[in-house]
């Protein structure tokens, strides 16, 4: 390992550590035995072989825990820099978006991810892969209507993104297809 890498590994396994210590009592929607983090690293790994900044790395790993936790954007700006607490700020969801239907918060992030920096929607397009991967993965989570419903409105979000990241433009696209095959093409 080079000296220059070193510290961009250590602040990666800090993030790590942290979304897993976040993360810990938390399982993907429907399945109770598959961890959360697991979720935080698929993206992480996705943003990595896309070629994304340590910091949209880390920002990947810690994009949900303002949204599943007390952590502040503060708290992630003192830890890991006001880089990624800006990319974690732009992956986090308006509070006033809680509790609406999906297709309305769907609509809302795509027109947030829009205008959001190439860094934010590399990760929105990685986090939405890892979701529709999981209705192939975990179809027992998902209801009859929702796995089309969920599938449009990450499509919605992704065309939002687009222009981005074209490696994980084509990894969507791959997800959403064996997706839509999955449940019969419904969407």
């Amino acid at each position: 390992m080079t000296p220059s890498a070193e510290p961009m590994l250590r602040r990666i396994t800090a993030a790590a550590h942290f979304a897993a210590r976040i993360h810990a009592d938390q399982r993907r929607r429907g399945a109770s035995d598959v961890p959360y983090v697991n979720h935080v690293i698929e993206v992480a790994a996705l943003v990595a072989e896309a070629g994304g900044e340590a910091c949209e790395v880390i920002a990947a790993l810690l994009h949900d825990v303002v949204e599943d936790s007390d952590t502040t954007l503060d708290e992630i700006e003192e830890s890991f820099g006001s880089d990624v607490a800006r990319l974690v700020d732009g992956m986090t969801d308006s509070p006033e978006w809680e509790g609406l239907p999906r297709p309305e918060r769907k609509r809302r992030q795509a027109e947030h991810m829009k205008t959001a920096p190439d860094g934010v929607r590399r990760i929105k397009i990685a986090d939405q892969t890892s979701n529709v991967r999981d209705i192939v993965r975990l179809p027992e989570a998902w209801t009859d209507d929702d796995p089309a419903q969920y599938l449009e409105g990450a499509e919605r979000v992704v065309d939002a993104c687009r222009g981005a990241a074209p490696w994980l433009e084509a990894a969507f696209d791959a997800a959403a297809a064996e997706a839509m095959q999955k449940i019969g093409g419904k969407v």
